[in-house]
């Protein structure tokens, strides 16, 4: 199989082609039934945001990866798959205004998948709905997973209060009882902060402060020190990005000793949490030493991973030339089209519609995904709806095969 890149200067956009079969299919008798069109995916991805470019890639990669190993045994119900990447740059008008470029061209997409954040869901969900174009989201908003607002929509990343009840069980079992809670005020972080709320009382974890930034602030000590007063056992941290690092160095600063719980978003700002000083970021400083982050366990190094899981690592490692760019946890992209064919499959149609009524009815385990073994999405939530089982916290580190804790992985 081989991949013809074409650049398009004008959209900024990378069309995958030579993925398709063109061949006429050989029927039994002397009848030559034609190839069924291709799938079309389009991938919105921040590609030249210089603080996500290696989750965005990670996106891409991911894709490929998935494009690759279902292509290899017919592809989705019988379709090749069809790829277009786009740069949104992690602008929500970008994206946008290449989503309709996509949608009024030659080959609108039938799947649309991005590599967040949530304000890019934000914008591009209502268009999508309209458009009746199956997508998958890994930046959820307040309502991204509710089928009654968008019945085409998938969530691959876990709904804030799948991450936030795994917070203060964590907690309870290293002997803390309050929690200080500061986040970066988006969709996605004023949507976990509550949550973290409502699942830390539910576990009798006394909440003694709550703090808000904004996601471009370059100083949050004011917000800190209003928590520092209050005296909780942890602090819980939402964030993405640089901010990520201003706010790890002023708890430095204020020499608040505090164990930090962070969301998975700080565990992907591994241009911060993963990176060196050396290399411009804080792995191996004081800043991060008292910090534990989200993950999955597929995230985490294993000797002995799942089947699915493997081939997964193996397919992206390919696409990324060896040097995977991020942490699998942007692997999520690989999984929506494992979960589209096991759909199609289901189904027997690549209709938008199909999909999404049997991908609320898929049984665990009938998609070979790798971030997570099942997805239970329903008819009432099209959040992935993972048990806590799934999750973990580690340590940051340097990523190996996007792993955490992995052979020469320390920092």
């Amino acid at each position: 199989m081989r991949f013809k890149w074409l650049a398009v200067a004008a959209s900024a956009s990378l069309v995958i082609t030579g993925l398709s079969a063109s061949a006429a299919v050989a029927s039994t008798t002397k009848s030559t039934a034609k190839a069924k069109a291709p799938v079309q995916v389009l991938v919105s991805a921040s590609i030249s945001s210089p603080y996500t470019a290696a989750n965005a890639q990670m996106t891409v990669d991911a894709v490929q990866a998935s494009v690759n190993v279902l292509n290899k045994t017919g592809g989705i119900d019988g379709h090749k798959i069809d790829v277009t990447i786009v740069d949104d740059a992690g602008d929500p008008t970008t994206a946008v205004t290449k989503l309709e470029a996509a949608l009024q061209g030659s080959n609108p997409p039938t799947i649309y998948v991005n590599s967040g954040p949530a304000n890019i869901a934000a914008a591009t969900l209502p268009i999508l709905n309209t458009a009746h174009v199956l997508s998958f989201n890994i930046g959820p908003t307040a309502n991204s997973s509710d089928p009654s607002a968008f019945p085409l929509n998938f969530d691959l990343s876990p709904s804030t209060a799948n991450y936030a009840s795994a917070f203060c069980p964590y907690v309870k079992a290293h002997g803390g009882k309050t929690v200080g809670i500061i986040y970066g005020s988006d969709a996605y972080g004023d949507s976990l902060a509550q949550e973290m709320q409502t699942y830390c009382a539910a576990d009798k974890v006394k909440v003694l402060g709550v703090q808000s930034f904004s996601d471009t602030a370059l100083d949050a000590t004011p917000q800190l020190l209003a928590l520092q007063a209050k005296k909780p056992s942890y602090l819980l941290f939402e964030g993405y990005g640089p901010v990520v690092g201003y706010v790890l160095q002023d708890i430095n600063k204020i020499g608040w000793k505090v164990p930090i719980l962070g969301d998975t978003a700080v565990a992907a700002s591994s241009t911060v949490v993963g990176s060196t000083a050396a290399q411009g970021g804080l792995l191996g400083t004081p800043y991060v030493k008292p910090l534990r982050f989200l993950v999955f366990k597929s995230t985490v190094y294993s000797k002995n991973p799942p089947a699915n899981l493997e081939t997964m690592i193996k397919a992206i490692d390919v696409t990324s030339h060896n040097k995977m760019p991020s942490s699998l946890i942007f692997g999520y992209e690989y999984d929506s089209l494992q979960l589209v064919a096991a759909a199609a499959k289901k189904a027997n149609s690549v209709s938008p519609t199909a999909l999404a009524a049997a991908l609320q009815t898929l049984k665990p385990g009938s998609a070979k995904t790798g971030v997570f073994p099942s997805y239970f999405f329903n008819k009432t939530s099209h959040a992935p709806n993972i048990p806590p089982a799934a999750f973990d916290f580690a340590a940051p580190s340097l990523l190996v095969n996007g792993q955490y804790d992995a052979p020469g992985s320390a920092g």
